[in-house]
């Protein structure tokens, strides 16, 4: 512990969005450097970064104080145009009750804003003042501003007002950062603070790291208010908001340290923080004779039993491989406590299809689930395509289901309207995403505020290497790619839009709603997490990203609006006119026109085949068979696209067919002998190795993030399993250094099995 004790009570993290250059990792960091045991975040009207800053806080060893400052409408207090001017407090959660009122008041700030922004009136703070403690102070303190309209009285009633409602909790804020507004007022603020008996606090506005960082704020809020740094009636940043040290500190308020002082008595008082909570699924209203596991198993035999009258190609002994499957998955779902979720997936998905709203057959993992066929959430037979439940849900490492629901993309929002009617609209929210000044971004708009045209920095922003699927940095771009380097030596101005890129970049610019995500909760969720409303579509959102939202206890489901459903949906209607009975869903998969139009490279609006590279690699393959879509759709992407060539000259006779080994050949003879599919690798261990498909899922995730002593352990278990199998350590080891290389690449065959029916439905 420094033995000049501050804290920080004023922090601004890039949270503050284009307000702030100090990213809360960097924060955390900072504040363990300078052996501070405490400090507070207090973000500008959001909590967008509470439980963020609060876990990994507590990580290293610092006390989170959560906090925010937030706009105070204060109706006398007009300006020249009539209009309410801006007002701030800021409020630090004491205990768990404060936190709370804190994640009520956020939210209310947002979602009742009176005024075309986020704020609150003095009465709901009143309402919601337990566990809290209020300061005035900063650039927007409504003291100040009284006594600049020298309106004392109506300043001695707000004051009194604040004192008996909050008592000791009711503190006064000095900033010394040469700020002429507020070394005008400040002995006003100190004489107040005596003569009214209430505390006082020195704070610093930290809203970047060091001293370094001074021009590079200064250009960020020039970003953010779309000016250039050559023109004079600009919004300015300030040199001294860093994050400075407790000596710093001291040297400034010499004067008065109990000040400072006070700043370790505020975080001895605030004694709660947020942690990560386990996941709680909402409750799903059951058949009243039912719990939630009987319901699942009631409804998903019915909904078997329904599939399989349908269908004439199942013998007596499929069913009772079907059933097997059915029991199995049911025992595993119930076991991990998982069944409510199905049940509430199941609901929305009957619901849209009963209401015509077009729906998915399925994607990602969860086509794999014999359950989620039975009840209807996807359309996709998983043991006729031999897609593996275990991929989804793996009894021996326990995560939560996530299904990916696609819905047409015109009518989504319905199913969201109905989910919310259903569990309540204080219960269901958007799942909040933040843009961020992404390198090239960063470049453009930093050349912008340099004043550099636009021609010049458009080609220079260029040369960063560009892949949305896996980002690059500019320090790694910058390492990488010879030609930025000369640029940067040969033009000062772009070296110092370089500097300042640096420092800005992933910053967060603005906050969106997610294309997807949606927490449903069977608790009003202002108790549980802080909301706000997205100005442009006026839907309520969660603060917290989706990591947070669900490091919050919350469960999120995924709403996608896809074109392509509402285009196949618009077509039937019109086949519809002249032949009522045609169902998409009901259609061969084996119609040799369509395969002849794919062959021939016709693809033009057929859903993931129109590219000019897939055009080629249909002309070459010329499928003739529904599993030669979905290895398509799963080969053509960086890395598994190597293998195209030799699975084309293997379906064509050209090249032999290698299993690897003779017992794998059933795995993998859909493929010509290619691990295309991440199922295979499942499949390669069970047959090889002995792996249950639960232990074989380890084996593929530890491949995929290549975790080497993790690696050790599996490798050594795969090759004594296959020697166990009559293998040589050997040919057990080549096996496992092949199937290793194709692990970190092979595609989820379920995903690709989904998207490649909506490929053929559309064909």
């Amino acid at each position: 512990m420094n033995d000049k004790p501050f804290i920080h009570l004023r922090t601004q993290s890039s949270y503050s969005l284009s307000e702030s250059a100090i990213k809360i990792d960097k924060l955390v960091e900072m504040t363990k450097d300078f052996n501070m045991p405490a400090v507070a975040l207090t973000d500008n009207n959001n909590m967008f970064g509470a439980l963020e800053f609060s876990i990994k806080s507590s990580n290293k060893g610092i006390q989170p104080i959560i906090g925010t400052t937030i706009n105070l409408f204060i109706n006398d207090l007009h300006n020249i145009n009539n209009n309410i001017n801006i007002n701030q407090v800021t409020l630090l959660a004491k205990n768990q009750i404060g936190y709370t009122n804190l994640l009520h008041l956020s939210s209310k700030s947002h979602i009742e804003n009176s005024h075309n922004m986020p704020g609150l009136f003095l009465k709901d703070i009143i309402n919601y003042k337990e566990g809290l403690i209020i300061y005035l102070g900063g650039s927007h303190n409504p003291i100040i501003q009284y006594l600049e309209k020298n309106k004392i009285e109506r300043m001695n009633d707000l004051i009194s007002t604040l004192k008996n409602e909050f008592k000791d909790n009711l503190l006064f804020e000095i900033q010394r950062i040469q700020n002429n507004d507020f070394e005008k007022f400040e002995d006003n603020l100190i004489n107040l603070s005596i003569e009214k008996k209430i505390p006082l606090i020195a704070t610093n506005n930290v809203q970047y790291p060091d001293e370094e960082y001074f021009e590079s704020h200064d250009s960020l809020i020039c970003i953010a208010e779309k000016t250039k740094l050559v023109h004079e009636k600009r919004k300015k940043s300030n040199p001294n908001l860093y994050f400075k040290s407790s000596e710093d500190m001291y040297e400034l308020f010499k004067d008065i340290p109990q000040a400072l002082e006070n700043t370790l008595l505020v975080a001895q008082k605030c004694n709660y923080f947020p942690l990560s909570k386990k996941p709680k699924l909402p409750k799903y209203e059951t058949n009243n004779q039912f719990n939630e596991k009987e319901e699942l198993i009631d409804k998903s035999t019915k909904g078997l039993d329904k599939r399989i009258k349908y269908n004439s190609k199942f013998t007596k002994e499929k069913i009772d491989i079907y059933k097997k499957r059915l029991e199995y998955e049911l025992r595993v779902i119930n076991d991990m406590g998982f069944a409510g979720y199905f049940l509430i997936v199941s609901d929305f998905i009957k619901w849209a299809k009963n209401n015509n709203i077009p729906v998915g057959p399925g994607r990602g993992s969860g086509a794999g689930s014999l359950v989620a066929w039975s009840l209807t959430i996807t359309d996709l037979d998983p043991i006729n395509y031999g897609l593996i439940f275990e991929r989804f849900l793996n009894p021996e490492r326990i995560s939560l289901p996530d299904f990916d629901i696609d819905f047409c993309q015109d009518r989504r929002d319905e199913v969201i309207d109905y989910v919310e009617k259903k569990y309540g609209k204080n219960s269901v929210a958007r799942i909040i995403t933040f843009g961020t000044l992404s390198s090239r971004a960063v470049i453009r708009d930093l050349g912008r505020v340099h004043d550099i045209p636009y021609l010049e920095v458009d080609r220079f922003s260029k040369m960063i290497p560009y892949n949305p699927a896996n980002p690059i940095t500019l320090s790694k771009s910058i390492e990488i790619e010879p030609s930025l380097k000369r640029a940067i030596n040969n033009d000062e101005r772009l070296k110092l839009v370089i500097d300042q890129g640096l420092k800005l970049e992933g910053l967060y610019r603005h906050a969106s709603t997610h294309a997807a995500g949606v927490v449903i909760s069977d608790t009003n969720l202002q108790k549980e997490i802080p909301l706000y409303k997205d100005p442009k579509t006026q839907k309520i959102n969660t603060q917290f990203s989706m990591t947070y939202v669900e490091l919050s206890g919350l469960i999120k489901f995924d709403f996608l609006g896809l074109t392509t459903l509402t285009i196949i949906n618009q077509a039937t209607k019109l086949i519809n006119k002249s032949n009522k009975e045609f169902d998409i869903n009901m259609i061969p998969l084996d119609d040799k026109k369509t395969f002849e139009m794919l062959s021939y490279g016709k693809t033009a609006g057929v859903f993931q085949l129109e590219s000019s590279g897939m055009k080629d690699v249909l002309k070459r393959l010329k499928p003739d068979r529904f599993e030669e879509i979905i290895a398509v759709v799963a080969l053509f992407r960086p890395g598994p696209m190597d293998n195209i060539p030799s699975y084309c000259n293997r379906k064509h006779k050209i090249e032999s067919i290698d299993y690897l080994h003779p017992l794998l050949e059933p795995a993998l003879k859909e493929t010509y002998g290619i691990i295309v599919y991440q199922e295979q690798v499942l499949q390669i261990a069970q047959i090889l190795s002995g792996y249950s498909l639960g232990e074989a899922d380890i084996l593929r995730k530890a491949m995929g993030k290549k975790i080497t002593k993790e690696m050790k352990a599996q490798k050594d278990k795969f090759i004594q399993g296959a020697i166990n199998k009559g293998l040589s350590s050997n040919q057990a080891s080549t096996i496992f250094e092949l199937v290793d290389k194709f692990a970190g690449y092979g595609f989820n065959k379920c995903h690709a099995a989904g998207y490649a029916l909506i490929a053929y439905q559309t064909a």
